[in-house]
């Protein structure tokens, strides 16, 4: 365990990390190559992906603290990252009960072994990148005070007279946004209307136009869709964004040439989305069981929605999950709140994020928990 000790914690200093991905592409913070401890061969071996992205993530939740504690003001900020340091070494050496065994003496048979170390793990790390980010929470809190407090009065805010809305069309960009996404109605299925190439089928989606009391209309009517000219990426350069409002998500892309472009990937960043159990339950034992299934998803699958998507399921890919714009001082920043939490009453899972857009650049400036105890339609 010394071993994976000295490598993640090297590669969480170093800020070492890649990209949210698919389970095939994931990796952690650290060389799974030079894996030696069961740990290590644990999280390198699974398939899901799961281990690894968390492991990653937790660097980079890990390392931006860091970051932030340096450059701080507070009077104390030294003792503050030794303190980091110490509880980070004692995170990393918890993950060695997975070998004790008594850890392990209910255990029955070789698989169960290898499920009780997986949710072990898993939530070991879940349980550590919570405390991270509300402890990155109150450093950013620190440094970009005016910033988040702004945030917390504004972030989920909408001026309509600043969009303009795309009603529903067999037709670019609401065909783009539509197969791209899906929809954000538990009625029907998003295959009805699209390829799994993410193509409009036009004769469906005309059929449903025509019979506006129909249940199929209502599940394309659901889900808004707005336009607006704007510069999202601070560059100087206004870019064409579109933006989806519905009860289970919201969604930003930017639209140029007719079509999805590829720059809407910067808008969606490394963050690793886990859910509450509560939450899960309610929508498992409801209608919304196909938004249930996408929270053990990422915010999009590889990070990159340029790319057309599959529609396993034909469920929103990014349920629970409320990505908008917010305007302070003459810069657009990039809100995000994750409703995945809604239900878990205990949870102190920061749920709010704002980020702000730098040309390549994706930096998160504030994170706060934030509850909305009545039904979130922020838009509608």
């Amino acid at each position: 365990m010394q071993k994976f000790s000295i490598v993640l914690g090297l590669c969480l200093m170093l800020g070492i990390g890649a990209n949210a991905q698919s389970p095939s592409e994931a990796k952690p913070s650290f060389d799974c190559a030079k894996a030696k401890s069961n740990v290590e061969k644990m999280i390198c071996n699974d398939k899901s992906g799961q281990l690894q992205n968390l492991d990653r993530y937790m660097g980079e939740v890990y390392t931006q603290l860091r970051k932030e504690l340096k450059v701080s003001k507070f009077p104390d900020k030294e003792q503050r990252l030794k303190d980091l340091l110490d509880s980070q070494r004692a995170f990393i050496k918890n993950l060695n009960k997975i070998d004790r065994a008594d850890f392990l003496q209910y255990d029955y048979d070789e698989e169960d072994t290898y499920r009780f170390r997986f949710w072990f793990l898993e939530e070991s790390y879940e349980n550590r990148i919570t405390d991270l980010l509300k402890l990155l929470g109150k450093v950013l809190d620190s440094n970009n005070k005016e910033l988040c407090e702004y945030a917390r009065q504004h972030d989920d805010e909408f001026d309509e007279s600043k969009w303009q809305e795309v009603p529903p069309s067999v037709n670019p960009p609401y065909s783009i946004g539509f197969c791209t996404f899906g929809t954000s109605s538990r009625y029907g299925m998003t295959t009805d209307f699209c390829t799994e190439k993410g193509e409009i089928i036009k004769e469906e989606i005309a059929k449903a136009f025509k019979h506006k009391g129909g249940e199929k209309f209502y599940f394309l009517d659901n889900t808004k869709m707005y336009k607006r000219k704007i510069d999202i990426n601070n560059d100087g350069v206004p870019e064409n964004l579109i933006f989806i409002s519905g009860d289970y998500y919201e969604a930003l892309w930017i639209y140029k040439n007719g079509k999805l472009d590829k720059a809407s990937d910067k808008i969606y960043g490394d963050d690793l989305h886990f859910y509450g159990t509560g939450t899960r339950g309610i929508l498992q034992g409801s209608l919304d069981s196909n938004v249930a299934v996408v929270f053990g998803l990422y915010a999009l699958p590889s990070n990159k929605i340029s790319q057309p998507l599959k529609f396993e399921f034909g469920s929103p890919m990014l349920g629970y999950l409320y990505y908008g714009v917010m305007e302070f001082k003459g810069k657009n920043y990039i809100t995000l709140y994750n409703r995945r939490f809604q239900d878990d009453e205990k949870s102190t899972y920061p749920t709010e994020r704002i980020y702000l857009l730098k040309g390549d650049k994706r930096e998160l400036k504030c994170t706060y928990e934030k509850r909305y105890y009545k039904i979130y339609i922020r838009k509608n």
